[in-house]
């Protein structure tokens, strides 16, 4: 029999055994292997291999098998693209669908979603109507009977295509710079750390780099001055705005030299080292926040 029609006779099959299953499409379905053998390890290879060869060949008159994820506890050994491999994923979905900054971005007990079909979210239609529906489908160009708008994310899920070269860039650390133009040094890591007031365990949501007082603070991307004044713990903050949902900040400055509402350009001069707010010595405090989340911070040098 040949292979491919084997595969169809196989998908055929298990999807026969669970139409409820399928039939619900967000429901969350617990994926507690990564192995070959794992019968929802082959049922998902098999739906996303049978709805990519739909999807990408925009085959209007055949249905996808609807949308639905697994839900995947990382662990301990587990690597970005370990599961990327195993569940017949690719880097595009897995992070778009995660919401993931980076591949450094997965941690032992994180839960993962696995879709049944590669894709991403759009980024820039956010309403359920026909309209946006039209306006996604004719940017990726693809039927508009394959898109699926997800209540939760407030989203249109895309089968078959690929992030943007921006958002990649974002994913690959490509986009940001170093803040001190390499004139700090680290001295606290992004994560859970020690808390030097408190001496309590605590997690640390961007990372310090201790420099001299008035070391030059740059913007580490190009965006626009959200906030610039001061803030609780931080002392004196800038926040910049970048697109993507991306926002970064700088704190415990001794000097602001940017206003609200000013674009700026990465590597463009916008402040100085400081020990403003709560800090026990002259550093600035980065973050990377995407959607209001705090991101492990990318650059060259740091990872």
């Amino acid at each position: 029999m040949p292979s491919f029609k084997r595969h169809l006779i196989l998908l055929s099959a298990l999807i026969l055994i669970s139409l409820n299953e399928v039939q619900a499409v967000y429901d969350r379905l617990p994926l507690k292997s990564l192995e070959y053998s794992d019968t929802k390890i082959i049922r998902v290879r098999e739906e996303i291999k049978y709805n990519l060869q739909i999807s990408v060949s925009n085959l209007d008159q055949k249905d996808l098998v609807h949308l639905r994820f697994l839900v995947y506890k990382v662990g301990p050994k587990d690597t970005f693209f370990k599961i990327m491999a195993r569940t017949g994923m690719d880097l595009d979905t897995l992070s778009s669908v995660n919401e993931l900054a980076s591949p450094q971005d997965i941690y032992p007990g994180m839960e993962l979603l696995i879709p049944n079909m590669r894709g991403v979210y759009d980024s820039e239609e956010h309403s359920p109507d026909e309209s946006s529906r039209k306006k996604v489908a004719a940017r990726f160009r693809i039927s508009p009977k394959f898109l699926y708008y997800d209540d939760l994310r407030k989203s249109w899920f895309v089968p078959g295509r690929g992030l943007p070269k921006e958002e990649k860039n974002f994913f690959y650390g490509l986009v940001f710079s170093d803040p001190l133009a390499e004139e700090g040094r680290l001295s606290s890591k992004f994560g859970r750390r020690r808390d030097p007031f408190t001496k309590k365990d605590t997690f640390h949501g961007g990372i310090d780099l201790a420099a001299e007082e008035g070391t030059p603070v740059y913007a580490s991307a190009d965006g626009e001055v959200s906030f610039s004044g001061t803030r609780g713990g931080y002392g004196s903050l800038i926040v910049l705005k970048h697109g993507l949902g991306y926002e970064t900040k700088y704190g415990h400055l001794s000097k602001l030299l940017v206003s609200p509402g000013t674009k700026v350009k990465k590597g463009q001069l916008i402040g100085e080292v400081g020990m403003s707010g709560r800090a026990t010595g002259f550093h600035l405090h980065f973050e990377v926040l995407r959607n209001s989340l705090r991101q492990r911070p990318i650059f060259k040098g740091h990872v």
